[in-house]
């Protein structure tokens, strides 16, 4: 059976780790198959987009807004009391009423969803397979933020917490990427989330099946939960000497340790140690920079500087976690508590084979003081271990589950 022809890709606007692991997975399905189109759909910036825009004329993108936006003053605090408003306030009926016509009236074979839940029913209502791609989902997310919300609000939240489980149950696969948190809309779980976590420990225990056990919008196809690698942006080929010069690293440096600074630089910069520079990526320092800080250009492909990096300084994002296991540097990084995700991920860095003990955590107060390079040279320098790695895909793994799955679920139609 030939693969999909249209694919309308639904992607978080929170946070660059959907966008670019989406972007990854679209490339291979444009290198595999020549006349498949894909309609990109994200309120997020559209420069994060612009390299796949720019690379083939069959991927386009709509921006229209799928997703309530989770609110980040910081990139390691959260704004609760915003977020939660922000859901409340969501035309729930309207977005799913709009996106069920649209893919109606577009032709499109497939949904892949990372990781709003109202494209999983509105696909659903259009009787087009969805394909659920991520490691978290927002009704985990948003049901965290139970015991951080006044008594008025909690009734509210939790009301729209049991619609997001509802609507992730309209999905007919997930394709569980490592670092994964229990997703209740596939396999049952007691609620609130917080209750998963004890003295800062993920304890989440699934209890039974996948439920409900057959698609909604096609009772012959069982829905499945299938584990995949994880699924990153590879280094190029690019030489070092190469990166040092566009990074505008002068040549007397080019033998020192790097570090890869992926958060904004507290100021005043903390003295560096003598045989490292730093290069901070992601953010423009409004300060003065003192020798040995250098900006990496915009346009810069991050994993390139991790593969010349000593360590990576940042906080638990997916996209982050994901690079730095697969370039192999160490990590250490800033605690965003109030997101159930660090969670997952904070485990899947402690337990990643081949990784060791080359994580550590890195209190925020420590962090925005300037405190923190004793803790960066003393990771750079653990050894890893022997065990091997874990797997890592550029799109190529996971490109075949999809086109497998949604052979599947036409054979399930036409039996």
């Amino acid at each position: 059976m030939s693969p999909p022809s249209h694919i309308a890709y639904y992607i978080s606007s929170h946070g660059y780790g959907h966008a670019t692991r989406a972007i990854q997975l679209c490339h291979s399905l444009l290198r595999a198959y020549d006349g498949l189109e894909i309609t990109v759909v994200s309120q997020a910036s559209s420069q994060i987009f612009l390299p796949l825009l720019n690379s083939s004329k069959r991927v386009n993108l709509r921006p229209v807004h799928v997703d309530s936006a989770v609110i980040q003053p910081t990139p390691y605090l959260l704004d609760v009391e915003q977020t939660v408003s922000n859901l409340l306030q969501l035309d729930t009926n309207e977005i799913i009423s709009t996106e069920a016509e649209w893919l109606s009236t577009h032709n499109i074979d497939l949904v892949l969803v990372d990781a709003p839940y109202l494209p999983c029913i509105a696909a659903s209502q259009a009787k087009i397979m969805s394909i659920l791609i991520t490691n978290f989902s927002f009704a985990e997310v948003f049901s965290y933020f139970h015991d951080m919300v006044g008594q008025k609000a909690q009734e509210k939240l939790d009301a729209a917490v049991e619609e997001a489980v509802k609507g992730y149950s309209h999905a007919d696969v997930w394709l569980r990427l490592p670092g994964w948190l229990p997703n209740p809309g596939f396999l049952p779980i007691q609620l609130p989330s917080s209750t998963w976590v004890s003295e800062e420990v993920l304890h989440a225990t699934v209890d039974g099946e996948i439920s409900p056990e057959y698609s909604i919008a096609n009772p012959k196809y069982k829905r499945k939960v299938i584990d995949t690698p994880l699924i990153t942006r590879p280094a190029t080929t690019t030489p070092r000497s190469d990166l040092l010069k566009m990074l505008e690293i002068p040549p007397e440096f080019f033998t020192f340790k790097i570090l890869l600074l992926l958060l904004p630089l507290p100021d005043p910069p903390p003295q560096i140690p003598s045989d490292w520079v730093c290069v901070v990526a992601g953010s423009t320092p409004t300060m003065l920079l003192p020798d040995r800080y250098f900006v990496a250009p915009g346009d810069i492909h991050i994993p390139d500087v991790m593969k010349i990096s000593s360590c990576v300084m940042a906080k638990l994002g997916y996209g982050t976690v994901s690079e730095v296991l697969g370039a192999d540097v160490p990590l250490v990084y800033i605690p965003r508590c109030q997101f159930i995700e660090e969670y997952g991920l904070r485990n899947l860095v402690e337990t990643w084979p081949g990784y060791g003990d080359r994580a550590e955590r890195l209190e925020i107060e420590f962090f925005e003081k300037g405190y923190w390079w004793w803790l960066v040279t003393d990771v750079a320098c653990r050894e890893k271990t022997d065990a091997e790695a874990g797997p890592v895909d550029d799109g190529e793994a996971i490109r075949r589950l999809v086109v497998d799955e949604w052979t599947a679920w036409k054979r399930s139609i036409d039996l």
